[in-house]
């Protein structure tokens, strides 16, 4: 490889090393929500903040039942009155 080539693939990884993702609801309704996030880029508190967005909706507030670890996060969390 040409030094141009090398220097474009570094810059590409970098740029893919620094996305983040978001949390993402899984079964949001007013008895609760799963939020799949990656913990090494979204935080618990952020995950927290999505499922109580999500259950705000409904006047209730998020409570955090159970997480499993499969490479990302799955956080179920319940919603309470």
């Amino acid at each position: 490889m040409d030094r141009h080539r090398i220097w474009l693939l570094g810059v590409a990884l970098l740029l893919l090393g620094g996305c983040e993702s978001k949390p993402v609801l899984l079964n949001a309704s007013e008895q609760g929500v799963v939020v799949r996030y990656n913990p090494s880029s979204t935080s618990a508190a952020e995950a927290l903040a999505a499922a109580q967005a999500s259950c705000q909706r409904f006047g209730r507030t998020a409570l955090l039942q159970d997480t499993a670890v499969t490479g990302e996060m799955f956080a179920t969390y319940t919603c309470v009155k």
